[in-house]
This record gives C-alpha cells, structure tokens and sequence, in this order.
C-alpha cells in the first residue's frame, strides 16, 4: 500500500475512533440523565397552576344539615398542609363544610400566630375556641362539651396530612343515613390495626430507605411521586428489620424496590392486628405505608384501599383521628363529667358504644392520611412530610401562595455514592 493509501486508512480509522468515542460519551449522559431525575428538571416545567376547585362527589349535600370541622390545632407544620384539604371542602368550593372551629391547643407563639393568619383567610367560615386548659389525654373532655347540639362534626387530628376528595361528604352520609352509628371513622392510611388490612388488600407495596446519601434530589413541584426519584437498588435477600435506626443523613427518602415479591422482606411484613406494639409505635412501617399512599396516588389505584360495606369495630379500638359524629350524641354522655382516668378515645369508641349498644363503624371509601404518632419521631428523619407538603401544592391547593413552608427547606444533599454498608442498617 502508497503512503498515501497508508496516510488515508489511518485518518479513517481516527475518525471512526472519534466517532465511537462521542457515541459512548452521548449514551453515557442519556444514562447520567435518567438515572437522576433531578438533571432532569430543567428541561420540565413545573406546575405553577392553580388547581381546579370543581370536585365531583357521588354523594349529595342534605339541605337541612350543618357540616363543622373540628381541628385540635397544635402545629403549623402540619396545618399548613392540612388547610388545603379544609378549604377544598368547604361549602363554597363545593365541599360540605358549613364552618370550620380550630381548637386551640398550643401556647407556642409562631404556631398561635400562624393560626391567626388561617383565621383571617376566612373570617366567615373559621372560627375559634378555646379549652378550659391546654388539653391531653384526660382532659380532652374540655373541648367535646364544647359543641353545639344539632350537627354533624366531622373532627380532624392536625397532622391529618391528606384527605381524599369524597371522604367528607362519604363520612357524613353514612352518619346521616345510619343514625344509630355512634362514630363513623374514616379509612386512614397510619392508623392500626387498619394497616394490617391495607397490607392484605394489596395496598402496601416493598419500600426501603435508600442506602447512601443523594448529591441531588429534585426539587421538582411533584417531588412527591415515587416515580420522580431512583429505584433502590441493593441485594435481593436483603430484609429490614424493625430494630435498624434511620440514615444518619436528615431528610432521607424510601425508594420503590422493583421486585413486588421482596413485600415480605420490608418493614410492613411485620403489621399486626394491633392497636399498639410495632404496628403503631414503629416508624419505618409508618414510612412505608405512607409511600404507597403516595404510589397509589399516582398510579390512580386508591380502590386498594376501600371496601363496600362498612366494617364495626365492636368492642376493638379505633384511633380518632378523622371521623364524624353528631353532637347531640356526644352531649347527652355529659363529657364534662366523664370518669376520671379515660381519655376521649376510651369514651368515644369503647366505653359508650359498649354501654349504649351502638356501633363503630369504618367508611370504607373514606380515605385520609395521618402523618405519625408520637412514638413515630424518627418519621421526622425522612422526607415524608416534604411528600405531603408536595402533594399538597401539586394536586389540591386552591390557593398555592398558602401552602408554602415545609417545602422551603433545602434537602440537596451532596455526598459520594456510599457502600451498601452505613448506619442505616445496610450491612449485606
């Protein structure tokens, strides 16, 4: 072959080189891309909509009744996200909320001056009231003989962090309709023993906390969606046990496993029909069962959840979270004088149903989240409530400038991909 032949042979070859080296280059950064969603933000436009206040619900508003909300306030954290869900449900935004009484239960300055702001957004619909004391367990009786005979309240824990949109309205007809229902309670996501029943209707799916700390993390509007962030990814005989502490990193997330059989491995394996023990006190349960909440969010499959007829409770508790009652019903048992000792969980679904003969009934359709109990803190490391808060603003605020607050928080991690080996529990 010529020199010439030679030198012409030599620059094709570099020139194929170049070319494979940009081809591997490119689907190295398609990879970089996707496997991050947070590269991916720039290119997507976040929601800054308002969103729609038309609701359509199957039930249908008696005209002679009056709906009250009744919300033990505490903690702005928590309200700010709960409020969205009260205003979509007030009788202007086609919800069936007459009035909305906020109790107050705090002697915290910034959360008492918060309320104040709530208080002031709807001077015609909110109203407030005060116990005779900061109350607690026994002395909850304070505010239940507080209410006006005559309607139907619906009371609403403040870390009550999501409502579905017909839960209200399905609450209250069941009470309407079966008058001799003492309480009607709602189908709440972190309330047991319900979650033991959710976990078997094949509305819990496998989570685990991810196993080293994020260099980013989007922070796209809908930051809640399980599908904006990675799969985790560790060994398949991998289990978690209830006894493992979080990541040492604040604001961890819990990541989709892509195996649905490994369910048996992850913390909600472990749910009991119990009101107490690890079905009520373990934080990583709670983590998970709030993560397919938001899953079955996304994925519009909320039907897991529900069940047709009503279930009674009989003489097994019920948390009072998110439930209706009437409040002649509560106000004939004369609450001021309730025995000392019981709190009004213990009155209200044990100790008078059982005296009166009269049932506690779970709403099946009737969803709504309940954020974490108080031997759940370590909930408090996840990003769970950021979820909520993104949830919130995403999907059901009427008014996006009043749901600011948590999301504020910078949750940009920056880090070195770790080892399946960290505080966590990840030791394979």
């Amino acid at each position: 072959m010529s020199m010439f032949g030679r030198f012409q042979e030599s620059k094709k070859q570099w020139r194929n080189c170049i070319v494979a080296c940009f081809a591997i280059y490119a689907l190295g950064f398609l990879l970089f891309y996707y496997s991050f969603p947070a590269f991916g933000d720039f290119a997507r436009p976040h929601h800054q909509h308002a969103v729609s206040v038309t609701k359509h619900s199957k039930h249908v508003k008696p005209d002679n009744i009056t709906v009250s909300g009744l919300v033990f306030y505490g903690r702005k954290s928590r309200v700010e996200i709960m409020k969205c869900y009260i205003e979509r449900n007030l009788v202007e935004n086609g919800g069936w909320l007459d009035e909305v009484l906020w109790v107050v239960n705090t002697e915290q300055k910034a959360d008492l001056r918060y309320l104040e702001e709530v208080l002031a957004s709807n001077p015609k619909r909110y109203k407030k009231i005060y116990s005779d004391e900061i109350a607690a367990t026994y002395t909850y009786k304070n505010i239940w003989k507080k209410l006006d005979r005559g309607k139907y309240y619906v009371k609403i824990d403040d870390d009550v962090v999501w409502i579905d949109d017909d839960a209200i309205p399905s609450l209250v007809t069941r009470k309407v309709q079966n008058p001799k229902d003492f309480v009607v309670s709602g189908n709440i996501i972190n309330n047991p023993p319900l979650g033991f029943f959710h976990m078997r209707m094949g509305a819990i799916h496998p989570y685990f906390p991810e196993a080293f700390e994020p260099f980013s993390v989007t922070n796209a509007t809908d930051y809640w969606r399980p599908s904006r962030h990675p799969s985790w990814d560790g060994p398949k005989k991998y289990k978690w046990e209830l006894k493992n502490e979080p990541p040492t990193w604040p604001h961890h997330r819990w990541l989709r496993v892509p195996d649905d059989s490994m369910l048996v491995q992850t913390p909600a394996a472990e749910l009991k029909y119990d009101v107490w023990g690890d079905s009520y006190r373990n934080w990583a349960i709670a983590s998970q069962m709030h993560m397919s909440l938001f899953e079955n969010i996304e994925k519009k499959q909320l039907d897991l959840y529900k069940f047709e007829k009503t279930w009674t409770m009989y003489e097994d508790r019920i948390r009072i979270n998110f439930m209706c009652i009437y409040s002649d019903d509560i106000l004939d048992t004369d609450p001021e004088n309730w025995p000392q000792g019981r709190g009004d969980e213990d009155m209200i679904v044990l100790d008078l149903p059982k005296k009166l003969r009269r049932p506690v009934v779970i709403q099946g359709d009737a969803l709504a989240a309940h954020y974490r109990y108080m031997d759940q803190k370590k909930l408090e490391s996840t990003d769970i409530l950021r979820r909520y808060q993104s949830i919130a603003k995403d999907k059901y605020c009427l008014n996006l400038d009043a749901a600011q607050g948590v999301a504020e928080a910078d949750l940009k991690q920056k880090s070195i991909r770790g080892l399946f080996s960290t505080p966590s529990g990840y030791d394979v």
